[in-house]
């Protein structure tokens, strides 16, 4: 038996002492972990000492992530895995909210389970926890009543003291009790913050400002009254402590209007809580503080601040509420005062849009861009200097008829809102011409979906122009003007024009290029992108030379992203495969052989895969078979591999079928052969199959190498019969035909009775050929 201080006996991870019950709980989770296949998320949450990591222990097949209200959110997100995750965590709200959508936008099933106190399962577990301690110890069993307590760990703790000889109830008494019998550091985190909190009752001594030592002090303080007051007092009067604290300690005052108004400013200029929900949570606590005495303009503002740091933690449910109390603030104002509000309700509905579409909800979205267009035309007639803002509102109604189907109504509201956009940039260029360059480039858009192909490429051509002219007056444009070209480069190949696309990429890839020198980690990958478009468009021209030096370029740069960071291997492999495609002789089965490599470390990821690989690796494995037969199997086993991933059944099949070939009369070639004609019969009808070449050389394969081995021979020469069918019906070469023929010729001659196996073969013959 495994030796614990009395400490680690509490530690829920040993379950020194089994969870009782949950039953209900624990078929909770099991039903939903089987329910259906796919990507799911279960947050499963609950005071500290409730039993959340026993109950998960009985739980197999998923990945579990505790304390998970502790990770920042990117941390949170990069941990998680195909299949069940559970999440534990003591608390859910916006923390958890924001995590649930942006799960959900990954493609997860989200759900959430509270896991609450059950004081009926309360004796047994006390009576069972007294049993096992006095084990332990080899000391008597207390006979002692169960003592009133919150939790199991409250309750297995005061056990634990009983055994001990101290019949103590009271939480503080407790804690210092394990305290002094215990020289151990707290085996749990929740035994260090109960040590701190009861520390902290004394008023005199400080808390420790280390990030570690305030994340504690924030735990404690959801379960110790009195740690919450000393945290909301730290936090208050020194808010720069802001800086050093996580967001999960923060959000332990963000509801308490006094620190939250002290660490605000801290925390919204902080960029480690960029898209994290804590300014958001700031923000409500001071928007519901500010409620009771705020005017209604400034109570708008909030709620509009609201939304749009809401939107920014993908709390995109709380965004829209936000958003549509401040767009029915600024209704009622705009009732009372239309010449002083207008503005700021076409404002608000522009905002409220948004969050709709965040939501899916386009036809409430739509609607909301149509209205406000109609305040920004009436404001627009009374002073021009709303122009701009009713240039912005054409664009996003634009973008909202393209999504509900009404193309020709985007192109006229983004026509008339480019149009706007070039008027402003000849009274002010350099205010406006970014906003006409980004006006041009979605005119190019709407233009290609109608197929006004010429029209398209003149608004492309205008978006590049001001574009470029832009990122020479200020290079802080150069990232989203490279973007700009690729984005343009991609319509003008898909309708038609490579080699202009072609031209565009160069010039994105020279700027990108000049960018990676300068910021290799933010902007190589991208670089890498735009090389590897230009490849594939090169290659289609002809211009094998220059496909094939920038499909290099390519590979080099994944090869040092993927070395920087494993996550870069697919692209890698990729990249490889890319590069198959503009080579040939030898060095294409190299890149192939490599790429495969890695593919097959990666488990061979569908979107990293074509049929160019496929191909490489088959004319290799054929050239190799008089020189190096055994390289050339090992080939054409990679070929399998890419075959069967491409989900092209007739080229898998005869992939196998050479594998078969390869390995000869042996076991393996037996079984590959024998697989070959399966997969025909899975891919086509009987009738189908009557005519079908490729599974008559199948049916061959199979009849021939069962001859040399020996074995099956009856079988075999039903087989070879029926492929000289098939190709006859077939009508096939005559090499091809002459080939089923001595492959039944081989079966015959391997009968250890050749007459009567050549005199079945003629019944066989008699009975299907069809007369003349």
């Amino acid at each position: 038996m495994e030796r614990f201080s009395p400490g680690q006996l509490l530690d829920p991870r040993h379950e020194v002492v089994p969870l009782r019950g949950r039953s209900a709980e624990l078929a909770a989770l099991r039903g939903w972990r089987d329910e259906h296949g796919g990507r799911r998320l279960m947050l499963l949450h609950g005071r500290a000492g409730v039993g959340k990591t026993r109950l998960v222990a009985r739980l197999d097949d998923v990945t579990v992530l505790d304390d998970a209200d502790l990770l920042p959110w990117h941390d949170l997100l990069a941990r998680f895995t195909d299949g069940a995750v559970v999440l534990l965590a003591r608390t859910a709200g916006w923390w958890w909210s924001a995590i649930r959508q942006r799960a959900e936008d990954l493609g997860f099933d989200t759900a959430d389970l509270e896991l609450t106190p059950c004081p009926r399962e309360h004796e047994a577990s006390y009576t069972d926890a007294c049993l096992r301690f006095a084990h332990r110890f080899a000391l008597p069993v207390p006979d002692a009543p169960t003592p009133a307590a919150e939790t199991f760990h409250d309750l297995h703790l005061a056990a634990l003291a009983a055994v001990h000889g101290r019949a103590e109830t009271d939480r503080v008494e407790l804690v210092r009790w394990l305290g002094s019998v215990d020289p151990m550091p707290p085996a749990t985190r929740r035994q260090a913050e109960d040590a701190l909190a009861v520390t902290l009752l004394d008023d005199r001594i400080a808390p420790e400002r280390s990030p570690a030592a305030l994340e504690t002090l924030a735990r404690a303080a959801r379960r110790w009254p009195h740690v919450l007051r000393r945290a909301e007092e730290l936090f208050t009067a020194e808010p720069a402590l802001a800086a050093t604290a996580s967001s999960a300690a923060l959000r332990v005052v963000a509801d308490s209007p006094a620190p939250a108004r002290a660490v605000a400013r801290h925390v919204f200029d902080d960029p480690r809580f960029h898209r994290d929900p804590l300014p958001a949570m700031l923000t409500r606590t001071l928007l519901h503080e500010g409620a009771r005495t705020a005017e209604t303009p400034e109570l708008a503002e909030l709620y509009g601040m609201l939304s749009a740091r809401a939107a920014l933690a993908s709390l995109k449910e709380e965004a829209l509420e936000a958003a549509t109390e401040e767009v029915a603030l600024y209704r009622e104002l705009a009732e009372a005062d239309p010449a002083e509000h207008r503005g700021g309700l076409a404002d608000a509905l522009g905002d409220l849009g948004l969050r709709l579409v965040a939501v899916k909800a386009t036809g409430r979205a739509l609607a909301t861009a149509e209205e406000a267009v109609e305040i920004y035309r009436d404001l627009t007639d009374g002073d021009p200097d709303y122009l701009p803002r009713l240039a912005a509102a054409l664009e996003q109604v634009g973008v909202r008829y393209a999504a509900t189907g009404r193309r020709e109504d985007a192109l006229h509201a983004v026509d008339e809102a480019a149009h706007l956009y070039e008027d402003l940039v000849d009274a002010n260029g350099a205010l406006f011409r970014i906003d006409f360059a980004k006006a041009a480039h979605h005119l190019a858009i709407r233009l290609f979906d109608l197929d006004r192909d010429r029209d398209a490429t003149h608004a492309a051509h205008l978006a590049m122009v001001h574009w470029r002219s832009s990122a020479e007056s200020d290079p802080r444009y150069e990232p989203e003007f490279a973007r700009t070209l690729v984005a343009i480069a991609a319509a003008l190949a898909e309708h038609g024009r490579p080699d202009d696309a072609i031209v565009v990429l160069e010039e994105a890839s020279g700027v990108l290029r000049r960018l990676a020198d300068a910021n290799p980690r933010v902007f190589e990958t991208e670089l890498a992108s735009a090389l590897a478009a230009a490849s594939v468009l090169l290659l289609r021209a002809d211009r094998s030379d220059e496909a094939r030096k920038a499909a290099d370029e390519v590979v080099l740069l994944r090869r040092k992203l993927a070395a920087e960071d494993p996550a870069g291997r697919p692209a890698l492999a990729a990249a490889l495969v890319e590069l198959v495609t503009v080579l040939t002789g030898p060095d294409r089965y190299l890149a192939a052989e490599d790429a495969v490599d890695l593919l097959r470390e990666l488990d061979f990821p569908r979107e990293a895969l074509n049929a160019d690989l496929a191909d490489a690796l088959r004319d290799q494995s054929v050239e190799l078979v008089p020189v190096d037969p055994r390289r050339a199997s090992e080939l054409a086993d990679l070929e399998v591999d890419v075959r069967r991933e491409l989900d092209d059944g007739p080229a898998y099949a005869e992939a196998v079928l050479r594998t078969a070939m390869l390995r000869g009369a042996t076991p393996e070639g037996l079984a590959a052969a024998r697989m070959a004609v399966l997969l025909w019969h899975g891919m086509r009808t009987a009738d189908e199959l009557t005519t079908e070449p490729r599974y008559a050389d199948a049916l061959s394969c199979y009849a021939r190498l069962c001859a040399r081995h020996g074995g099956r021979l009856d079988g075999a020469m039903e087989v070879a019969h029926r492929a000289v069918m098939v190709l006859r019906a077939a009508n096939a070469s005559r090499d091809r035909f002459e080939d089923a023929v001595h492959a039944a010729e081989t079966v015959i001659r391997a009968h250890p009775d050749q007459e009567s196996a050549r005199a079945r073969m003629q019944a066989l013959v008699v009975r299907d050929w069809p007369a003349e």
